[in-house]
């Protein structure tokens, strides 16, 4: 006869990789440890963005060109998922902007040049390097990673009661068809509703003076 194990007390199994439950404080002093503008900006704009790295990593100035030059903020990115083919629209806020053009300062970028010249081992690298500065112990797996930047916007919005609907559109994920009539919003409409019910959640309080600009 074979016995279930149903009622037998078994050890908690251990996780092999532990993502690590950043605070926003924690992440404005993670970015604030990178030594290098390009870095700062990609993880200000993961977090801000809910972009994945992949995603981040296609942009080109032409993607960002009008409303950055303009000063507009939140800067809108309307996108396809490279992985998925799915449309969405997203946002970075006035934290991953002016971020942004620090790392542009002195560059003459065309409308076809990538935002960051860089590949996504080279940018899992440079964090884990970071992390060894900041943090004194390591697990097999950086647990300070793109990708829980990018969860982290799900967990910040979340916790404050923002529309999943709205998180998982602005994350690039693919909605069920009788859903999409909800998110049929404008552009000036959804940099309207991230700038009031996102932004002030993904923005440290030291950048929360920064203003919301739009023509």
């Amino acid at each position: 006869m074979p016995i279930s194990l149903r009622y037998v007390r078994l050890p908690p199994a251990q996780p092999v990789y532990e993502k690590h439950p950043w605070t926003l404080a924690e992440i404005s002093e993670f970015i604030a440890a990178m030594d290098k503008p390009m870095y700062r900006s990609i993880a200000a704009s993961i977090l801000q963005s809910g972009l994945s790295l992949s995603d981040l990593l296609t942009l080109t100035y032409g993607d960002i060109k009008e409303e950055l030059e303009k000063g507009i903020t939140p800067l809108c990115l309307e996108l396809t998922r490279k992985k998925t083919g799915v449309q969405f629209i997203t946002f970075l806020g006035g934290w991953a902007v002016k971020l942004l053009k620090e790392h542009l300062a002195n560059q003459k970028p065309e409308n076809t040049s990538p935002i960051y010249n860089v590949t996504a081992r080279t940018v899992y690298a440079y964090f884990r390097k970071t992390a060894q500065k900041y943090a004194s112990a390591l697990k097999a797996r950086n647990p300070y990673s793109p990708h829980s930047l990018r969860a982290a916007f799900r967990t910040f919005l979340s916790d404050h009661k923002v529309d999943p609907l709205y998180i998982e559109y602005w994350m690039g994920h693919k909605l069920p068809e009788q859903l999409r009539a909800y998110i049929n919003k404008s552009r000036e409409n959804w940099r309207q509703t991230y700038h009031e019910q996102a932004e002030p959640w993904l923005t440290p309080p030291q950048y929360k003076t920064m203003s919301f600009s739009y023509n």
